[in-house]
């Protein structure tokens, strides 16, 4: 019996390796988006990931912003993840001050939230309470645009008042302004006599 050995060129198994290579890395590239897909639809987890990647825990979060000299909003956060590379800071427990021209306030507290630091935006998650005058806004989800002063909710809205309660798909508030609108499936329930 005649056994043949067979033998790979050079060239052949720099093909093969490169090949090999290739493979190994479209898969984990496959892999990083479907698991970014995938975190980015569950914010809970998105959090949870990202804080295990921070570069920077802080405990206790106080930030004051101004414009021209006007206090515009005072945020206090539990602990607070700093992630460099994106500009954010992801924070736990969060309540937010806004100051409005008639000298009242607007409270928002949330579970969690995300400052992004380069603009001021915020966005929070998680039994989201917003508190202005007699009234108590609830919702799951809430975002604040800083450059147009505009908070504003793509998820349900409660509004609980002494002599109203609504309900709405979605709602914008206007700080400025100090006016708020209300989108779609738009309910009302007024009281004569409030308590």
């Amino acid at each position: 019996m005649i056994a043949f050995h067979r033998t790979i060129s050079p060239r052949r198994k720099i093909t093969i390796a490169l090949i090999a290579f290739s493979l190994i890395t479209t898969g984990i590239i496959a892999g990083i988006f479907i698991k970014n897909r995938y975190l980015s639809q569950d914010p809970v987890k998105l959090i949870t990931s990202i804080q295990q990647n921070a570069i920077l825990a802080i405990g206790n979060v106080h930030q004051v912003s101004t414009r021209d000299g006007i206090k515009e909003w005072i945020l206090d956060a539990r602990s607070a993840h700093v992630i460099d590379e994106s500009k954010q800071l992801m924070l736990e427990d969060v309540t937010v001050v806004y100051f409005v021209k008639n000298g009242k306030e607007v409270q928002l507290t949330a579970s969690r939230g995300i400052l992004k630091t380069e603009t001021k935006d915020i966005e929070v998650t998680g039994q989201v309470v917003l508190t202005y005058s007699d009234y108590t806004l609830k919702t799951e989800q809430m975002n604040y645009d800083h450059g147009r002063r505009m908070l504003f909710s793509s998820s349900p809205v409660k509004i609980i008042g002494d002599a109203i309660n609504l309900t709405a798909d979605s709602m914008k508030y206007d700080l400025t302004a100090n006016q708020a609108w209300f989108q779609r499936n738009v309910e009302v329930l007024l009281r004569e006599n409030p308590i």
